[in-house]
């Protein structure tokens, strides 16, 4: 079964290797958007059944920046499901991370250090 994942984040390097790991071995497809703004627009878009967002260590796309915009997206794209890809080492970032998905704000996380093939496997498995 083919999937559709949107990659909302800054890292062009990572996005265009998941991009081309997973075209080649798992048969997903992925689209980049490096504008958080217009998440909504690539999800619909491409029909994604996912999307991976990074929160920044620094700057504007922050982890409340991230968890706002989940916010809406769940109001916008219901059936997209919510992968955060977060900075290990930020314990309020973490907290806030994983109070969200107790709450169901977000269907799950991943941190930064994991492996290509983890993250493969966990955006397959959602």
């Amino acid at each position: 079964m083919s999937e559709t994942v949107a990659l909302i984040m800054k890292r062009k390097v990572l996005a265009q290797s998941l991009m081309r790991l997973t075209r080649e071995e798992k048969g997903i497809q992925m689209y980049f958007q490096p504008d958080y703004a217009d998440a909504d627009v690539v999800i619909r878009g491409c029909g994604a059944s996912c999307a991976l967002i990074e929160v920044a260590e620094s700057g504007e796309y922050d982890v409340a920046y991230c968890l706002a915009l989940c916010a809406w997206l769940k109001k916008e794209t219901p059936a997209c499901k919510l992968l955060l890809l977060c900075p290990e080492n930020d314990e309020e970032c973490i907290s806030e991370v994983v109070a969200a998905k107790r709450a169901g704000k977000i269907d799950d996380f991943i941190f930064y250090d994991t492996s290509l093939e983890y993250l493969i496997s966990k955006l397959c498995s959602m």
